[in-house]
């Protein structure tokens, strides 16, 4: 989740509870955020730009599994222990069509499998893991070819390597035919 603030690096000194707070630790600093030029400000602004995007994380009502479907390591499978530190799931969305978010929240990295779609593949949008710019690839971004490609053949298995402590989200999109 990303808290007002958080964009331009705003710290509330590790109080969690501020609500009784009217000063400096709960004001929003707008001369902080217009100069802030950070990489985070850039990665907030894409990601609040692709939730407007999507039709489906917006809905005024839970999604039903017409939308939504949930999954662990393997497609269809989450693993709800108290013990995992993996979820995922996959989204119809009206906009972008189907979309994959998985969230690794162990400090171990896991390969996970994805669901497969005949005539499809998937193809990666943001992996925090990666660095700035590559870690939210816009499709008019420099060196975007070779960063997708570097992870063709794991994608081309219809797997994904995720590192320690990271979020991905993939997209659909046609197979080209050969």
């Amino acid at each position: 989740m990303i808290h007002m603030g958080d964009e331009y690096g705003h710290t509330k000194g590790g109080n969690n509870n501020t609500y009784c707070h009217d000063n400096y630790i709960n004001y929003f600093q707008w001369d902080k955020m217009e100069e802030s030029s950070s990489d985070f400000f850039r990665f907030c602004c894409l990601m609040t730009k692709f939730r407007h995007e999507c039709e489906s994380l917006g809905l005024n009502d839970s999604p039903t599994a017409e939308r939504l479907q949930w999954h662990g390591h393997t497609p269809g499978m989450p693993n709800w222990s108290e013990t995992s530190r993996f979820v995922a799931f996959t989204l119809i969305d009206s906009v972008k069509g189907e979309i994959y978010v998985a969230f690794n929240s162990s400090h171990l990295s896991v390969m996970i499998t994805l669901p497969e779609r005949p005539g499809f593949k998937w193809e990666p949008l943001v992996d925090t893991s990666k660095p700035t710019p590559y870690d939210f690839l816009l499709s008019d971004l420099p060196g975007r070819d070779t960063a997708v490609k570097q992870y063709a053949h794991f994608l081309d298995a219809n797997q994904y390597p995720m590192l320690s402590y990271s979020s991905i989200i993939l997209f659909l999109s046609l197979e080209e035919s050969t």
